[in-house]
């Protein structure tokens, strides 16, 4: 007896990141072509498309990790640079101002992700009840990285993109699924950094809480003796730490923090440039215009024109 002809529009079962890419792309049927992300009935996944090439943009990587099921991308985090592809991931445990670029994307073969928020309290919890010994702990990189992923991990988050289509299980098996992805990136060539940031979150406190001060109060000038006070740290420890765990000082952070936020105020465009700059701490329209360009490569305007007619990801 003849066995039929595979239809090649069906991903092969034995490739769970073609598998990823056929469902994803099914989540974005109907969606506008602009629209870049498709959020889902698990509040912690999301998927991303874009259809084409981005210029470098710079932004803050929130704790998460984006599996890249189709398409290339760039990434530079302090001065390392990575250049990934389809099967590999982007992983951050802390907040972390970063560079990202699309370098292969089109309208016919989209750029498409798959991202989930990671709670670096949820992976402590998941360390603690397991009993996971640590990792040997390979590199001093800060907690933010890019990895390759294994099968068992393509197979996991392939279970958890199909648990969309039985929603009466989503609220039992996200959380089990979650899990599984959790162990399985600590578990990842490269799960040595997240354990160890995961743990210095905690007894770094006063780094933590320099980062957690400085998001929150960005706009107030800032006086490092007066932070490091506040974190029970002396300051040449909060600096050294601080960069540790960032790759900047805390005034770079600051200052990057500021001017990502005046890019995001400049976009829904109902402000000028100049009250943009006094309302994220600048004093001096002419100083917020000489940092705003150093760090984005143009001037408030011409960034933002760019930026409209462009569309960029982190």
């Amino acid at each position: 007896m003849k066995t039929p002809a595979a239809n090649p529009a069906e991903p092969a079962a034995s490739d769970p990141l073609a598998q990823l890419r056929a469902q994803v792309a099914t989540h974005f049927d109907g969606v506008p072509p602009g629209q870049r992300d498709v959020h889902t009935a698990i509040p912690y996944l999301s998927f991303i498309r874009l259809s084409q090439p981005t210029a470098l943009n710079r932004g803050m990587l929130e704790p998460s990790m984006c599996l890249v099921v189709q398409g290339r991308k760039k990434i530079l985090i302090g001065n390392s640079v990575s250049h990934y592809g389809v099967g590999a991931y982007v992983l951050s445990a802390i907040d972390l101002p970063v560079s990202g670029q699309i370098v292969e994307a089109s309208a016919e073969l989209p750029y498409y992700g798959v991202r989930i928020e990671l709670d670096p309290r949820e992976i402590a919890a998941l360390i603690i009840e397991l009993d996971i010994a640590a990792p040997p702990k390979r590199t001093s990189r800060v907690g933010a990285y890019v990895d390759e992923s294994d099968s068992e991990l393509q197979q996991a988050f392939l279970r958890l993109v199909a648990l969309l289509k039985t929603p009466r299980d989503i609220p039992a098996m996200s959380r089990i699924l979650k899990q599984e992805i959790m162990y399985r990136l600590i578990a990842a060539k490269n799960g040595d950094v997240l354990y160890h940031t995961v743990l210095a979150h905690y007894q770094e406190k006063g780094v933590n809480d320099a980062i957690r001060w400085i998001k929150e109060n960005y706009a107030q000038p800032m006086s490092i003796e007066q932070l490091a006070k506040q974190v029970r740290m002396s300051v040449s420890t909060l600096h050294h730490r601080f960069k540790a765990a960032t790759v900047m000082s805390p005034l770079q952070y600051q200052k990057q923090t500021r001017l990502l936020e005046a890019r995001r105020m400049l976009m829904t465009g109902s402000m000028e440039a100049a009250t943009v700059g006094y309302r994220v701490g600048y004093e001096s329209p002419s100083q917020f215009s000489r940092e705003y360009r150093r760090l984005f490569g143009a001037s408030p305007l011409q960034d933002v024109e760019f930026l409209k007619q462009h569309i960029v990801e982190t």
